[in-house]
């Protein structure tokens, strides 16, 4: 996914990428001196599901959507027509179906 041009551009363009380990935010959670970050950790960890979790957030911490990485690895592989067409929406741009299911992610 990550290959794809047109991905990165959108990444670079409208994101701020980074990624945490579960065991961060938690102690981040923790943190009583700094409530604002603790709050922003207890957001994330709320929408967090075992292994990985994508989230797209607002600056304030406000998680507006999130897909977890084995559910998406599944919707990949699929075959077109035993998935929600609504996840390839964008497919006529991508030869790669989780590039195209990736996009659609981020822009929703």
């Amino acid at each position: 996914v990550l290959e794809s041009s047109p991905v990165l551009s959108l990444l670079n363009e409208s994101f701020v990428s980074s990624w945490s380990l579960v065991k961060e935010l938690e102690d981040l959670q923790r943190n009583q001196e700094d409530e604002g970050t603790a709050r922003l950790a207890s957001l994330h960890l709320e929408h967090y599901n075992f292994p990985v979790e994508m989230i797209i957030a607002l600056p304030n911490g406000t998680v507006i959507h999130h897909i977890n990485a084995n559910y998406f690895l599944d919707i990949t592989s699929m075959k077109p027509e035993e998935v929600d067409r609504s996840l390839f929406t964008h497919s006529s741009h991508f030869e790669d179906p989780s590039a195209a299911a990736y996009v659609t992610f981020l822009k929703e």
